[in-house]
């Protein structure tokens, strides 16, 4: 019962400080909104969904992090937590090169893919891909250790420095730039704080001479698993904005990104379910203790939150969008019930996808989430007559998704208890 209690008590942490970051991210979007034009803020939206498709290795950095620290923090093996954030250290860099160089390769590309009038916007996104891939270590290395405060802090960091910095710069008129430039500055400031927090570890791992993981092979493993199915989650999360803008116009991109703004809502009241859930899944799965109890507080908790959270964006979103974007924006108030259609299950896979990765469990998930995700992807490009039949298609593809996984789950634990 005591460590069921602390499934709460760290939840609600997380919960009230990530909800501030999530507040930062959503006033950031509304002075977006407000300050540029609808073609200029479908840009800089279509522009952060690249970002966070070029992310996707960051997701898994950040959940090998978080997930060897747990285990060897677990195990109360400090070298074994040194070891693998060296490893990181010298794979980020790798990955940055990589990124560096596939951004003078195809820069023209990318940007005539999305239309987009400068090359500058694609280069900041790569730029904001180099930082995030830092932040990944340190948030993943917070998380694992299970310092939820200043996890919490780290994430609140970005997302002020982003809406503080985008209010000034729009305000001296700089647009686009003047927002990826404060991505870029607010991130950092987040990098610099994560590592101030586990700067002790930092610097054993910088100083690593001739120490290796005995189970290095499993890290390995760990890691192309993790990165199959994070990558085919946050392309299938980022990519709604990216579909429409390859179909559709710009207004409508813009217009679009509104209300894909206010629809994921329902999402982002459950990230403290989500970062809570993993760091303690592993740690009673190396105990050898039940996690499935766990995993149904999560569904539970985070589910009803992200349907309620989606049935009011539903019925108040005219108001809500009037509020926060104005007038110009109205008519993103028709798509608001198809985008909560999609978010809904995606809010559920992605509850599923940090529990089974967590507990070693991913084949299956991994294999339909692929499935999946091709499936949105391909349908897409022939079935695109209208935004509305993406969304719909995207909303019963996820939720297939989920039921199987969760059949699969019911009967392998049935098959553990005989």
């Amino acid at each position: 019962m005591k460590k069921l209690q602390e499934f709460e008590k760290n939840s609600m942490i997380l919960f009230v400080l990530l909800m501030g970051a999530n507040g930062c991210n959503y006033l950031f979007q509304i002075i977006a909104g407000n300050r540029m034009e609808v073609e200029d803020y479908g840009v800089v939206n279509t522009v952060l969904g690249l970002v966070g498709i070029l992310t996707i290795p960051t997701t898994m950095i950040s959940m090998v992090s978080a997930r060897y620290t747990a285990i060897f923090a677990a195990q109360e093996n400090t070298e074994g937590m040194v070891c693998v954030l060296h490893l990181l250290l010298r794979f980020v860099m790798m990955i940055s090169a990589v990124l560096f160089f596939a951004g003078i390769v195809g820069i023209q590309q990318v940007t005539n893919l999305f239309d987009m009038e400068s090359s500058g916007y694609v280069i900041g996104a790569f730029i904001i891909a180099v930082i995030n891939l830092f932040f990944s270590i340190t948030s993943g290395t917070l998380q694992g250790m299970k310092k939820f405060f200043p996890y919490g802090i780290q994430t609140i960091l970005s997302a002020a420095g982003k809406l503080v910095l985008s209010a000034c710069f729009l305000w001296i008129g700089w647009r686009v730039y003047g927002v990826l430039a404060a991505v870029c500055l607010g991130t950092a400031s987040a990098v610099l704080y994560g590592a101030m927090q586990i700067k002790g570890v930092i610097k054993n791992a910088v100083c690593c001479q001739g120490r290796k993981l005995a189970d290095l092979g499993e890290l390995w493993k760990y890691a192309a698993s993790s990165i199959v199915t994070q990558g085919c989650v946050i392309a299938v999360t980022n990519g709604d904005v990216l579909l429409v803008k390859m179909y559709f116009t710009d207004a409508v991109t813009g217009v679009y990104a509104s209300a894909s703004v206010i629809g994921k809502i329902s999402m982002y009241v459950s990230t403290a379910i989500v970062a809570a859930l993993f760091p303690m899944a592993v740690d009673r799965h190396q105990r050898g203790e039940d996690t499935f109890l766990l995993f149904q507080k999560a569904l539970f908790y985070g589910g009803a939150a992200s349907a309620a959270a989606a049935l009011v964006m539903s019925l108040l979103g005219k108001y809500v969008i009037g509020i926060l974007f104005g007038a110009r924006y109205q008519k993103a108030v028709l798509y608001l019930p198809y985008v909560c259609m999609f978010i809904v299950p995606l809010t559920l896979v992605t509850i599923l996808m940090n529990y089974v990765l967590a507990v070693g469990k991913a084949k299956v998930f991994g294999i339909s989430i692929t499935i999946g995700a091709g499936s949105i992807f391909g349908l897409s490009a022939l079935l695109h007559r209208t935004v509305e039949q993406i969304m719909i298609m995207s909303g019963m593809i996820l939720t297939g998704v989920f039921i199987i996984n969760i059949i699969w789950l019911l009967q392998a634990k049935k098959q553990a208890e005989v």
